[in-house]
């Protein structure tokens, strides 16, 4: 185990938490344990690595540590002379279960294991290897968009929960989506039903023409409602308080429906400046909010997915099979990034609508029984082959030439996409069945 031919003469396990992380280093000639504890603020371990330099000035070193953990990995990527190892959770979970069948946990330990881990099997294991700058900074503001996004999600059911408490009329009057200007500056100018009916129709009418609800038959119906409307309730003292959480929450919305606005500008500029965008751009369907999250999905390393079913795997798009004995289960994938299948999904949804290929999949998949996430994920797991080779080969998708490479193959989607006219009732038959 501890012999020359081992390819680092130092292996770190780092086992981190908030305020400290433990530190288990072996000296791979010699088999020497040593822990540490330190603390993880930046100064603490620049002090840390200056001191472990010092003691060991031409040793080559490893440290291995679990993801998450952007801080410390971004931290020690950019020390030069350490090869990192960044692997999931559930690889420290198994490997320290074979030898603690109690599952008792602790972080020293973890520390050990982590490099035990290291030493012994690290030909298994891959090296972590950053993006470049601007993969990775799309990468980040995708992902921080869709957080947005959901916080906009649950602002908005917040505000459905409260309006329903005491002024459920508004769900009529400010529409379907609350987070639209539309309801948040009515609800902000009119927080409660009694507001409401002592503005003249006339107002109420220029509001909602300022604001694109232009049909007169909607607007005639919205104020008939605030003609006719009867309060939930009038105590003051529910109204008033309901009407200030109500204000806040529009306001909060007003705020994260900017920053959205602002995401979406900044992923363009860095969308467009990226090399390989014109691929994703050339994808049915994929437009300027999936085709971003499809090239952050992805990356730009191709020697990470040297295959396309390691693609497949990594995205939690390919199913697991469990066989035993005479047995045979196939389920979907649960134990993956979900953001990235998500990716995948929402784009293979969209594209029934815009290839005619993948609509005529769909509804093959459809019709042998498969519910629609089902046949959605299938069809993803079909696109995932298709963008990994343009990917791989650095050219963008011509829906046309795949249609030629079906029928050379005398694919049986062929009959049915030869059906299928875009812009007529099949387009429209899939859409109303994908909402």
């Amino acid at each position: 185990m501890f012999s020359a031919a081992h390819p680092y003469d130092l292996v770190i396990g780092l086992d981190r938490s908030d305020k400290k992380a433990d530190l288990c280093l072996i000296d791979t000639h010699t088999g020497q344990q040593t822990t540490q504890t330190l603390a993880t603020s930046p100064e603490a371990l620049h002090d840390w690595l200056a001191q472990l330099r010092g003691q060991h000035p031409q040793a080559r070193v490893a440290i291995i540590l679990e993801q998450p953990a952007l801080n410390l990995i971004g931290f020690l990527e950019a020390v030069e002379w350490i090869t990192l190892y960044a692997i999931n959770p559930l690889t420290l979970l198994k490997f320290r279960e074979a030898f603690v069948t109690s599952r008792a946990k602790d972080d020293t330990k973890d520390a050990y294991y982590l490099a035990e881990l290291l030493l012994t099997h690290h030909a298994k294991l891959k090296v972590w290897v950053p993006e470049d700058p601007q993969t990775r900074l799309l990468q980040q503001l995708v992902s921080h968009r869709r957080a947005v996004v959901d916080e906009r999600t649950g602002l908005t059911n917040r505000l459905h929960a409260l309006l329903k408490q005491y002024f459920p009329q508004a769900l009529q009057l400010c529409g379907d989506e609350l987070w639209r200007p539309l309801a948040t500056d009515f609800l902000l100018k009119w927080p409660t039903l009694q507001k409401v009916q002592k503005a003249r129709p006339e107002t109420l009418r220029q509001f909602y023409y300022l604001h694109g609800s232009r049909s007169q038959k909607l607007v005639e119906r919205r104020l008939e409602l605030v003609d006719k409307a009867v309060p939930l309730t009038r105590e003051p003292a529910l109204i008033q308080s309901f009407a200030m959480r109500i204000q806040l929450v529009c306001k909060e919305l007003r705020m994260v429906v900017a920053s959205i606005k602002d995401y979406d500008r900044q992923i363009a500029q860095t969308f467009a400046a990226h090399p390989d965008h014109l691929i994703f751009d050339s994808l049915p369907g994929a437009g300027p909010v999936l085709a971003p999250r499809l090239l952050a999905s992805v990356g730009s390393r191709r020697e990470r997915f040297e295959r396309h079913h390691h693609l497949q795997h990594y995205s939690g798009i390919a199913p697991v099979t469990k066989q035993s004995g005479g047995k045979c289960h196939v389920h979907r994938r649960y134990l993956c990034s979900k953001f990235l299948r998500q990716s995948f999904h929402e784009y293979a949804k969209e594209s029934v609508l815009h290839s005619r290929w993948a609509a005529a999949y769909y509804w093959q998949q459809r019709d042998k029984g498969s519910p629609h996430n089902t046949a959605v994920r299938a069809l993803a797991y079909k696109w995932q082959r298709v963008i990994w080779r343009c990917w791989q080969d650095r050219c963008v998708y011509r829906e046309e030439c795949y249609e030629a490479t079906l029928r050379k193959r005398n694919s049986p989607l062929v009959k049915r996409f030869d059906q299928i006219e875009l812009g007529k009732s099949p387009w429209k038959t899939a859409q109303k069945n994908l909402k």
